[in-house]
């Protein structure tokens, strides 16, 4: 993720609705500890271990939003998926479409976000 993508996650976090609620979620698998030397491409980490993020095609942001139910539940609120991928340059992968895909489906809200 470059430094664009980051100020754009930023401010959408700083700018969000009174109902909605969104939260940055890494994807992916990487590596964490304390940093003993980093040459080059060559990093020697102390006590390495594994991180695992989210599944590959989750959103940058997810959370959810409050919404207001019609007739039948008059005056009940609930609390709706939410998930937003944010693009400063590109397109969404495979899997971010799937999940986009699947999220709406099932009743959810899904945006992509570009700078």
């Amino acid at each position: 993720m470059g430094a664009k993508e980051k100020q754009l996650i930023g401010d959408i976090l700083a700018r969000m609705p009174d109902n909605q609620r969104l939260f940055r979620i890494n994807a992916g698998m990487g590596w964490t500890g304390k940093v003993i030397s980093h040459t080059g491409s060559r990093l020697v980490l102390k006590d390495p271990r594994a991180f695992h993020g989210a599944p590959a095609g989750w959103p940058d942001l997810a959370g959810w939003t409050t919404v207001k139910i019609t007739e039948d539940m008059i005056g009940q609120e609930l609390a709706v998926f939410t998930g937003a991928e944010v693009k400063a340059t590109g397109k969404q992968s495979h899997n971010q479409e799937l999940f986009e895909n699947i999220l709406k489906q099932m009743g959810g809200v899904y945006e992509v976000i570009k700078s």
